[in-house]
């Protein structure tokens, strides 16, 4: 079995796959496109599905958290 490192980097290699960033994630979680959930919980990741595209975008769940963080930290 891949470590999280070797299973992130097969992702990253994969057409239709792509990693962004915190603001970009959060962007697409709140935009008017249709995105599900597709998580890669074995490699740690947070991910969205456009079904019409098949796109996914992924971000490391720890990424997201730090950012997810600063903002509780703001309240």
């Amino acid at each position: 079995m891949a470590n999280l490192i070797e299973q992130r980097l097969q992702l990253q290699s994969q057409a239709g796959c792509r990693f962004v960033t915190p603001d970009e994630f959060l962007g697409m979680m709140t935009s008017r496109v249709p995105f599900v959930r597709a998580d890669e919980p074995s490699a740690n990741l947070l991910g969205l599905l456009d079904e019409q595209t098949g796109n996914r975008v992924l971000i490391a769940a720890e990424d997201f958290n730090r950012v997810r963080d600063g903002f509780a930290q703001l309240n």
